[in-house]
């Protein structure tokens, strides 16, 4: 199965690759440090970035030389990149900057975009589609649910974290989302409300989509696996 956003920089080597034989970890960064441990992983799906919340600690040249990274890897993905209104919104401007910078390569090399927009949904999405971005992925989507149906007109995706078992508007947004759109994701090693996420937490997010969807936790696993395999061009 597919962990479409995890931060493997963060956990120890050898638990990696224990998660390997189970999991298809698609492996985001949070900085230009982190981006160098993310492309040294094997066996992974790769994505480089600058989290917005690393946006204002960044030093001058570090954008420029994690998108040189990018080109130099030949990753299929940047990330974890975005907007946060919600948590850090006074480095918003520099964030935009940043955002779009990253969105004009993804466009140019036909990578996948993996988003964080707490509170800025509508501004990222305005900006990927404005970039003519062709994949995306919004992770752990809590916006408005209207604009789920914005994220399947334009081809995008959506995570499901594990907090859906507790998180009452992830829950929401799990039941009204349309499937083709919904991958999984653990955003480990995240801890959550007592919960620490990692892939194998996974297991219990099938098992709540299978109550919200009110189908069994089979159709849930070939519903994500098919989107994840649509996304990735597997």
């Amino acid at each position: 199965m597919f962990d479409n956003h995890v931060h493997c920089h963060e956990f120890p080597r050898d638990e990696i690759t224990q998660y390997q034989k189970d999991w298809t970890l698609v492996c985001v960064s949070d900085d230009l440090e982190s981006s160098k441990k993310t492309v040294e992983l094997q066996g992974v799906v790769k994505c480089i970035g600058i989290h917005p919340w690393q946006v204002e600690r960044a030093e001058p040249g570090d954008l420029n030389t994690t998108l040189r990274l990018i080109e130099k890897w030949e990753v299929p993905c940047v990330g974890e990149v975005g907007l946060d209104k919600k948590f850090v919104p006074h480095s918003y401007d520099k964030q935009v900057e940043y955002f779009r910078a990253f969105l004009k390569l993804a466009r140019e090399l036909d990578l996948v975009v993996n988003v964080h927009a707490p509170d800025a949904w509508q501004d990222a999405l305005e900006m990927l589609r404005r970039a003519d971005v062709d994949r995306a992925i919004i992770h752990w989507f809590t916006g408005p649910l209207q604009l789920l149906e914005t994220i399947k007109d334009y081809g995008y995706y959506i995570t499901i974290n594990p907090a859906v078992a507790i998180q009452r508007k992830h829950q929401e947004v799990a039941k009204t989302a349309d499937r083709r759109i919904v991958l999984l994701e653990s955003d480990g090693p995240y801890e959550y409300r007592g919960m620490r996420l990692a892939p194998p937490v996974i297991k219990n997010t099938v098992e709540k989509l299978s109550e919200l969807w009110e189908a069994p936790k089979d159709y849930v696993v070939e519903v994500v696996e098919t989107n994840a395999k649509r996304l990735w061009r597997l």
